[in-house]
C-alpha cells in the first residue's frame, strides 16, 4: 500500500514535523488576516476544490467509482446560522440528513461529501478494498492506495499541493 499527506501546506515550513507558518486551516478563518492578506472565500473555495480534484484524479487512475462511508460523525451546528449558508445547496443539506455508516458515494455526491468534511460539517473516512481517503484536522488529506498512481500524483503537483509520503493517523489496527 503506497500512503500520502496531500495538503496545501509547503513541506518546506516544517521544522521537526511540526508546520510554522501561520495559515489558515478551515472554512471559519474566512475574513482573517495571513501575511498581510485576508483570506477570502473565494481563496478557501479554490483550495477546496483542489482537494477533491486530487481525491477524483486518483480514483480516476484507480478506476474507482465509488467509495465507502465508515465512521461517520455529524456536526449539528445548523447550516442556517453558518455565515456562509448560502454557499450549501439543497442537495448538500439532503446528503447531510441522509448520509449513513456503509453508504456508497460517487459521482456529485461524493464531491459534495467532501465539501461538507472540508467544512466540518461532517467526518468519516471513505474507502474501498484497494483505497482509502481520511480527513483530518488542521485540513490535512490522507490517502492509501494499492497502486503508485504516478500520473494523478504529477497533477496534484502541478495543481499547488504537496504530496508526502505519510501513513495516516486514521488507520485502525485490523
Amino acid at each position: 500500500m503506497y500512503y500520502w499527506r496531500i495538503t496545501k501546506y509547503s513541506p518546506s515550513n516544517r521544522i521537526n514535523g511540526d508546520y510554522t507558518k501561520e495559515e489558515w486551516t478551515s472554512i471559519s478563518d474566512v475574513g482573517k488576516s495571513y501575511s498581510n492578506e485576508v483570506f477570502l472565500i473565494e481563496h478557501y473555495l479554490q483550495t477546496e476544490s483542489l482537494y477533491i480534484m486530487a481525491l477524483i484524479s486518483i480514483m480516476n487512475e484507480m478506476k474507482i467509482n465509488s467509495l465507502q462511508v465508515t465512521n461517520l460523525e455529524k456536526h449539528d451546528f445548523g447550516f442556517l446560522n453558518d455565515r456562509f449558508h448560502t454557499f450549501y445547496s439543497d442537495e448538500m443539506k439532503k446528503i447531510y440528513s441522509n448520509i449513513k455508516n456503509g453508504d456508497s458515494i460517487s459521482g456529485n455526491e461524493l464531491v459534495l461529501l467532501c465539501k461538507l468534511v472540508l467544512r466540518e460539517k461532517l467526518w468519516c473516512k471513505l474507502k474501498t478494498s484497494c483505497m482509502f481517503v481520511h480527513f483530518g484536522f488542521d485540513y490535512y488529506m490522507y490517502i492509501g492506495s494499492a497502486l503508485k498512481c504516478k500520473d494523478s500524483l504529477g497533477f496534484i503537483v502541478n495543481s499547488g499541493l504537496f504530496i508526502e509520503p505519510f501513513q495516516s493517523p486514521y488507520l485502525e489496527e485490523e
